[in-house]
């Protein structure tokens, strides 16, 4: 597979299409050219050309107005996570997790993927960063302003991959030398995406695994560890019920934990560990909740733990009980 695109300082549109490709086709290779007699040797040309069909992918032609559901603008990062996206998960999961999903796995962790990380590429690369992050954030004081230009200044807010690949862009380097950070940076990229999409499937299925086990009620109980926060803030309405979560902790015992409030107040507590709890932990706590083989409760009041699944539900049915509740619960 002979991919083309543009020589000069590369960009990170590009060069996160360049790692998805190298991905997904054995024997990848790239020329960085602006001749269009060179282009037309290749395969895919991306990001150059002026053009767009099966071949061609330029969202720089005057023509080009293909745009998300949520108004942003698609890029050639996008453009090739779009196109390849689901058979660069599906081969994830069969090269590396050695595994077959379902295609509602595939589906959910191409959005993800999509979301966290295509869109701020694109938004980065095709000029609307400044316009979302001004409708986003809206600074309404001057000193907000102030904080809103200087994080601009740095870097359109956002120091992500657009941000990594911009510093790959060394002073006086060219041609060859230029050529060979660009390979180094797609190399770089296509590992970066790889463990990102194996953190997105693995959280789309254990998100599956959460809504089977969750049963409607005021305590959501798992018996392995699995991404419970993403799978109520995917499906709030679900879990619109629900208070805490008990859960095996990743060391030792198990722990109970409040639900965030809202999708924006992810650090509020939906109900908190009752006051006299708040910072204790071992025989102290014991003490104070009259419960036996208690660990902790953070002093902030939305996590604890215990040593024994019984005792941790016991825990948690207290703090139900004489926990302190959000006023707009």
């Amino acid at each position: 597979m002979l991919i083309a695109t543009h020589d000069g300082t590369f960009h990170a549109d590009e060069t996160v299409a360049c790692a998805i490709l190298s991905y997904i086709f054995d024997n990848t290779s790239v020329i960085r050219t602006r001749n269009p007699l060179e282009l037309e040797k290749a395969d895919l040309i991306i990001d150059v050309s002026g053009k767009n069909d099966n071949r061609h992918f330029d969202h720089h032609s005057k023509e080009f107005t293909l745009s998300r559901e949520n108004g942003i603008r698609y890029a050639t990062a996008g453009l090739m996570w779009c196109k390849f996206g689901k058979e660069f998960l599906s081969k994830i999961a069969e090269d590396l997790l050695k595994t077959h999903y379902e295609n509602d796995i595939i589906d959910a962790a191409f959005n993800r993927i999509d979301r966290e990380i295509m869109c701020m590429v694109d938004l980065n690369d095709n000029g609307q960063l400044n316009e979302f992050l001004e409708n986003k954030i809206a600074p309404q004081t001057t000193e907000a302003r102030n904080v809103f230009n200087a994080l601009n200044e740095f870097y359109q807010i956002d120091p992500g991959i657009p941000y990594i690949v911009a510093m790959q862009n060394l002073p006086a380097v060219s041609g060859q030398e230029q050529d060979k950070a660009f390979m180094q940076t797609v190399k770089m990229l296509k590992q970066i995406l790889q463990n990102a999409s194996i953190n997105a499937l693995n959280t789309e299925f254990g998100i599956k695994e959460v809504l089977k086990v969750y049963d409607g009620g005021k305590i959501l109980i798992m018996h392995t560890r699995l991404p419970w926060t993403q799978a109520v803030l995917s499906h709030f309405d679900i879990f619109k019920n629900c208070i805490l979560a008990v859960y095996p902790d990743r060391k030792r015992g198990w722990r109970v934990q409040s639900l965030p409030l809202s999708k924006a107040s992810r650090f509020a507590n939906r109900c908190g560990a009752p006051l006299a709890w708040r910072g204790l932990d071992g025989q102290d706590l014991d003490k104070v909740s009259g419960l036996n083989g208690t660990i902790f409760v953070h002093k902030a009041g939305f996590t604890g733990g215990a040593l024994t699944f019984e005792t941790n539900l016991e825990m948690a049915n207290l703090w139900l009980k004489y926990g302190e509740y959000s006023a707009s619960n």
